[in-house]
């Protein structure tokens, strides 16, 4: 996810709807409980660079040696989760806390750490080796492996962030050609053992965060027809990447009647007005709404180029169901956290003509130690959004940075009753994953904040068992939260930060 989208420049990234619903705690309404059937996928969620080390030939890689670009200097080669060296400790958290699937991501760089190697279709003998010895650990425990392919990260070879002024990563029209090639060659190899393959983890983030407000590689800021122009070549990339993975992963690993599922992952969050007195606050929700949200996946499920990001499809690169774009996602992943606002005033954002507040709202809501809100309802509203879309859904990510864990129990559950509900309300929703496995670097802002249910100490690697775990792990193996188990939680309490 993206930890380092801090300022309100950048919270673009995480656009959508607005409204709120049922609130599981305060309304007597509704159903007591809610329930998930059998074959639900309980999981939590990683990536590659946040928790393994070793990956200094990415962007971030070289970002992170960069002074001033990382919270405190962090590294994650220093101190970090290195979940290569505890692959079967790992597994044996996820199976304890019933967990059924781990989302993960599989480094391109970490493959192929040169343009050579790549090029000759000559793998890193070790990277193999670590990607397999994974997949036998998850195997083994009966634990479904969800792949992403692209999470952030680029290989050093595509993307340098010494040199922003040229054309980086997903600038280059050879990214999109040179994705679908990895994605053919993981899909190949992994096959047998994945059947549900993410593209690449919230599109629009990367190039917002590392175009515009400058946290993310290469750093450059205000620089939005750059950051959209990596959206425009990540679609075409997606497109080439699911077709890859159709064509190489014909078998069915988990046994459910079908070869490979492939989705893209957007960040959501629900968007609402500053002022909701003021009709042009109103109108500049609307507007953050499309971009961040609909904008892709109108490109990747309907076809729908809008090569302005304007919604009008008029334009003369426009065109409407593209068959070469439609119908490109089996699934959708969808990562939330919370909410934002858009103001017609303020720092207003050219193509959106807005300014959007990300962290601090103004609102009465409990706060994470990332001062966002605490929005359980938010949820309900982003799920109404992609309903005509009318594909599977998966919560890909939904977490809560809480050092002291005072307040992950009740962030937990909350989330998941409104799952719940709309489930029962038809949407197909077939997963939920949690951010984060482990504690672990999370980008711009180093090891801090803290959203895993399992500590690392950073001296020696262990991991230890936070409480709130129990808890997520109990709605996992009965497929049931009460309103009763909520109610009995204490209250949100005041944020601790980390230290």
């Amino acid at each position: 996810m993206s930890r380092g989208t801090s300022f309100a420049v950048a919270a673009l990234a995480f656009g959508l709807a607005s409204c709120s619903s049922d609130d599981p705690e305060t309304k007597d309404t509704g159903p007591s409980e809610v329930t998930f059937p059998q074959d639900f996928m309980w999981g939590s969620a990683s990536a590659a660079f946040q928790v393994e080390k070793g990956l200094g030939n990415t962007d971030w890689g070289i970002w992170v040696k960069t002074p001033g670009k990382i919270k405190g200097g962090d590294d994650p080669d220093v101190g970090g989760a290195d979940a290569f060296a505890h692959i079967d400790e790992d597994v044996a958290l996820l199976k304890a806390a019933n967990q059924n699937t781990y989302r993960f991501s599989i480094d391109w760089a970490r493959v192929y750490p040169t343009r050579e190697a790549f090029d000759a279709d000559q793998p890193d003998a070790a990277a193999i080796a670590a990607y397999d010895k994974l997949f036998a650990a998850l195997r083994a425990a009966g634990i479904r492996p969800f792949v992403t392919l692209q999470h952030f990260t680029l290989p050093d070879y595509l993307s340098d962030p010494s040199k922003p002024e040229e054309p980086q990563g997903w600038e280059r029209p050879e990214t999109a050609t040179a994705f679908g090639t990895w994605c053919s060659r993981a899909a190949t190899r992994w096959g047998g053992e994945v059947d549900w393959w993410v593209t690449i983890n919230e599109p629009l983030v990367a190039p917002l965060a590392g175009y515009v407000q400058g946290s993310f590689p290469p750093g450059l800021v205000l620089k939005l027809n750059r950051a959209l122009e990596v959206g425009r070549q990540e679609v075409l990339g997606h497109a080439k990447c699911y077709d890859a993975v159709k064509a190489a992963d014909t078998t069915d690993a988990d046994g459910d009647g079908k070869a490979s599922w492939v989705g893209i992952v957007q960040h959501q969050r629900a968007v609402e007005p500053e002022n909701p007195d003021e009709p042009a606050d109103v109108a500049a929700v609307d507007r953050v709404r499309y971009l961040n949200n609909l904008w892709f996946l109108n490109a990747v499920v309907r076809g729908d180029w809008d090569d302005e990001f304007d919604g009008k499809l008029d334009g003369p690169k426009d065109r409407k169901g593209d068959p070469a774009l439609a119908n490109r996602s089996d699934f959708l992943g969808i990562n939330y956290y919370s909410a934002l606002t858009a103001s017609a005033r303020g720092l207003v954002l050219p193509v959106v003509d807005a300014a959007i507040r990300l962290e601090r709202l103004l609102t009465d809501r409990p706060k994470t130690d990332f001062n966002w809100d605490i929005y359980p309802e938010g949820l309900r509203v982003i799920l109404e959004e992609v309903r005509p879309y009318n594909l599977p859904i998966v919560i890909t990510e939904n977490g809560i940075a809480d050092s002291a864990d005072k307040n992950r129990a009740r962030f937990v559950l909350e989330h998941l009753f409104q799952l719940g509900l709309a489930r029962e309300s038809g949407l197909d929703i077939r997963g939920y994953m949690y951010w984060s496995l482990l504690d672990n670097f999370e980008w711009a802002h180093g090891f801090c904040p803290r959203f895993g249910l399992h500590t690392v100490d950073r001296a020696t690697g262990q991991r230890a068992v936070r409480p709130s775990t129990a808890l997520y792990a109990n709605a996992a193996k009965t497929g049931k939260i009460t309103r009763a188990e909520i109610a009995a939680l204490p209250p949100y309490a005041e944020p601790t930060y980390c230290e």
